[in-house]
């Protein structure tokens, strides 16, 4: 093989790789409403968590990321990252069904979690910031994925609540 078919064979690998990727993640489907019901179906249980967080800072964290896409995100990752490796992982994690990140990590600029409030009213501020967003037209970026569909951002939001979701069981 020549020099230049070889490089050009190299560069291909990286373009196959995104592209199965990225017809993998359309094939994961948000829900929106069964999301909305597992996180009903908490409500007045006793719940613990296996984490750091106790369940009501676990349920405040998610209604900020929530909250960031309505309104907006305090701190954002830098441009060439939010235009490239952010949507990148996304489709990643939606091509894989399941995020995976660091589980007591705060969102960038967002406040303090309060690990004293009460989780009836954390999970309950989750749900209706939800359902806020089910009701919303317009959308604000992603602090690290960058601008997302509506479509996209259920996903993004899913798939993070399932996440923190499994460090939470009822007692």
């Amino acid at each position: 093989m020549n020099r230049r078919g070889f490089l050009i064979g190299l560069a291909a690998v990286p373009v196959v790789a995104v592209a199965g990727v990225s017809v993998a993640a359309c094939r994961y489907s948000p829900d929106y409403e069964p999301l909305l019901a597992r996180l009903l179906a908490l409500q007045g249980k006793t719940l613990q968590s296996s984490g750091s967080w106790n369940p009501s800072q676990i349920f405040q964290h998610l209604a900020q990321s929530v909250q960031g896409s309505l309104e907006g995100f305090p701190e954002h990752k830098a441009a060439w990252f939010s235009h490239t490796v952010g949507p990148l992982a996304l489709k990643v994690f939606k091509a894989a069904g399941a995020m995976h990140h660091p589980l007591d990590q705060p969102i960038p600029g967002m406040a303090a979690l309060d690990p004293a409030l009460s989780v009836d009213y954390a999970l309950g501020h989750l749900v209706a910031t939800l359902q806020n967003f089910n009701d919303a037209t317009e959308l604000q970026p992603h602090f690290a994925y960058g601008n997302l569909s509506k479509a996209d951002y259920l996903a993004a939001h899913q798939l993070h609540i399932e996440q923190h979701l499994s460090q939470i069981s009822v007692v």
